[in-house]
């Protein structure tokens, strides 16, 4: 399927047996017996439930009438908004109460299911999405003035960060693969372990015990040839939920745009940038007898890009990447009246080639170079409430890496293990999470990591303090250490910590309208930082511990929701100021002290409406990018300019039973703004985007 080439047979059996057997066996079990709900879970949990799970709201509401009510019918009607038990949260979700979120609302998430996590998170958060060129075109994620090499990305609990580049490519993930998108910024070392100085991007598919049967179909057509088809279906009943989404996106991404590098500053057509990306996810969540759980997920993708010459650029184009990656997953977990025990595991195969021409004619590349990468991760976690409000987690975490990359010119190996152990105390307005994490990896030497945090409900209504410190670390990728020529095997891990402070009011009206203002402060210091430097006398680069890094930044959000007379509305500005400053150089790096870390702005802001009316919807967003040095010196001349992208979408449903459909228009970079995000890669202008949804739930 997609021409996806695997040397490791039992993936191949993995992934044959999940798309055969599982559909069929969903099925047999929807047609039995649903009738016995599972609420014998619920006999089992101590008072305090939500010290053990995690829960949707668990408010009562209270509505008294305001005249007489009819004979027999009680005088107050109580409405309960019963709590929902979800299955036991991995480590990441768990410790995270301390830390600033940032969570897309459903509406955004729908409008930008055709696209990528990168634009997605570009719509919700101060985040830095380093893109490279059009739609499937590289891109990554920067938080709170980081490179994205410090950002860690997680999967139901597993790393997606490259073994060779240390980074995650966020074109690679749809939005339409996973059911939650949050990011914890300034995660905590001790539980997101190796690589999240700025923060932690968790990616999550959960249940949904009450789904019986649904079923939707996407097409999305675009500017400069886009096609985006998705299928995608839930069924199940109150003890196995099977989620499954298939989608497929090719475009020719041949906009116009001005070559600034060329003198006269041409318009050109982008050429040698076609886009065919495909995939399937699937997911299993199954409640068995003994309070046991069993959860497994498959996700396979195949992408084949084109990559077009930078600006400036005389010569044609004659490079092309494919990448292609199987991801499986198994987790049990059981639970007793006061503990519980999570057994997880995965294993990941990534291949990747790439390959160029000196020209078009060609019979032989000037460049062939395959990577090929695989890991079994393993998990063991036990969690034991202490009492009502306090627990306890100890928890291993096993790794074996492989990577067989032709630049390597050997197989590389490595084991990595880590021990982790964290409390949590949560009492009535308040909470606490302490942990600590011991990795050991054969060849460098890492410290004990510690981190805390505290949320604590201030006595003023609504009001909330939140503040937390992570000692943090990154272990040098493969291809820092391995590189042929260049690669430096004595490097010394990036380590530092980062520590923040932040206040949050919340009001709500009687009207049910709520504003909620949100402002962070923190403080981050990085030590042995890597740069990839020219070895003196040679076209060849090599990396070294260059410099420390202090930065300082804070972050401020205001947003507000509600209806006016029965239409709802959302409304948020965002605004996030940093200074990434290189603090120490050493190793005859040059004096850079004072300087600002290439490619950080200093100020990034965003704004954000959406309005819904009984059919349709509307909204709005602009996201501001300050400018940006390309180089350590910050020479001036090199310096790239700021910019401000608008973009609008709007809607209408139709709801016939249980069928509905959804027509939907966006139109993205309203202005045809110009700009550049990485120097020399040229962004789409002005782009138009029509999509139809039709969806079955029962």
């Amino acid at each position: 399927m997609f021409g996806f080439k695997h040397n490791f047979t039992i993936l191949k059996i993995i992934t044959l047996l999940f798309c055969l057997l599982l559909p069929a066996t969903v099925s047999g079990l929807y047609a039995g017996d649903s009738t016995s709900s599972d609420l014998s879970l619920l006999s089992t949990l101590p008072d305090n439930t939500d010290s053990l799970y995690s829960q949707k709201s668990s408010r009562v509401k209270y509505f008294q009438p305001a005249g007489p009510l009819p004979e027999n019918e009680s005088d107050t009607m109580f409405i309960y908004d019963i709590p929902e038990v979800v299955i036991s949260q991995n480590r990441n979700s768990f410790f995270k109460e301390d830390k600033k979120l940032s969570i897309p609302d459903s509406l955004v998430k729908s409008v930008f299911s055709a696209s990528d996590a990168g634009k997605l998170l570009s719509f919700f958060t101060p985040a830095y999405i380093n893109a490279s060129g059009g739609p499937g075109s590289s891109s990554s994620v920067s938080l709170r003035g980081t490179n994205s090499y410090q950002t860690t990305v997680n999967w139901n609990g597993f790393s997606l960060n490259s073994l060779s580049l240390g980074t995650m490519d966020f074109s690679l993930i749809p939005v339409a693969a996973v059911e939650e998108i949050s990011v914890v910024h300034g995660a905590a070392g001790s539980i997101a372990g190796s690589g999240n100085f700025g923060g932690s991007v968790l990616l999550n598919n959960r249940a949904d015990w009450n789904n019986r049967l649904h079923v939707s179909i996407k097409s999305d057509w675009g500017t400069y040839d886009n096609k985006h088809f998705s299928l995608s279906g839930k069924i199940g009943n109150e003890r196995l939920q099977y989620q499954m989404v298939m989608f497929s996106h090719q475009a020719q991404n041949d906009f116009r745009y001005t070559d600034k590098y060329k003198s006269g500053g041409p318009v050109e057509t982008m050429q040698n940038n076609a886009l065919d990306n495909r995939a399937l996810i699937q997911n299993l969540f199954l409640r068995l007898p003994g309070s046991n759980e069993i959860e497994a997920g498959l996700w396979y993708q195949s992408r084949k890009k084109e990559l077009p010459a930078t600006m400036g650029s005389y010569l044609p184009a004659n490079t092309h990447q494919r990448d292609s990656s199987l991801r499986v997953y198994a987790k049990w977990t059981k639970r007793w009246s006061r503990s519980s025990f999570s057994l997880n595991t995965a294993i990941f195969d990534e291949y990747m080639l790439y390959r160029d021409k000196a020209l078009p004619a060609d019979h032989h590349y000037s460049i062939d170079s395959k990577i090929h990468s695989s890991r079994l991760l393993s998990d063991m976690n036990y969690r034991f409430w202490i009492t009502d409000y306090l627990s306890a987690d100890g928890g291993v975490e096993i790794s074996s890496l492989s990577a067989n990359i032709d630049a390597y010119g050997k197989m590389v190996n490595e084991l990595r293990t880590a021990a982790i152990s964290a409390f949590k105390l949560k009492l009535p307005g308040l909470v606490s999470n302490v942990s600590l994490r011991k990795e050991i990896h054969e060849d460098i030497d890492i410290p004990l990591l510690f981190s805390a945090g505290i949320k604590k409900d201030l006595p003023f209504d609504g009001m909330a303090i939140k503040s937390s410190y992570s000692d943090q670390f990154r272990i040098p990728s493969f291809n820092d250490r391995y590189w042929q020529p260049g690669g430096n095997p004595h490097l010394l891990p990036e380590s530092g910590y980062t520590a923040d402070i932040g206040l949050m009011q919340e009001i709500t009206t009687t009207g049910q309208q709520q504003l909620i203002i949100e402002i962070n402060g923190y403080h981050s210091s990085i030590n042995n930082m890597i740069q990839w430097v020219p070895l003196e006398s040679s076209s060849w680069w090599k990396p070294e511990n260059r410099k420390e890094v202090m930065i300082r930044g804070m972050e401020s959000s205001v947003s507000s929701g509600g209806s006016v007379a029965g239409y709802p509305y959302n409304l948020g500005l965002s605004y996030n100021f940093v200074k990434s400053l290189i603090s120490k150089t050493y190793n005859g790096s040059g004096s850079n002290e004072g300087n600002q870390l290439m490619y950080v702005p200093s100020h990034n802001f965003s704004a954000n409406a959406n309005f819904s009316f009984e059919k349709s919807f509307l909204g709005f967003t602009a996201n501001y990018t300050g400018s940006r040095h390309t180089g350590n010196d910050n020479n001036p001349v090199y310096m790239m300019p700021s910019f401000t992208i608008f973009n609008s979408y709007a809607g209408y449903k139709v709801n016939i039973g249980d069928l509905g459909g959804q027509l939907q228009l966006r139109v993205m970079n309203i202005f045809d703004t110009q700009y550049q995000v990485v120097r020399s890669y040229a962004m789409p202008g002005r782009t138009f985007h029509l999509s139809f949804t039709l969806g079955f739930k029962q």
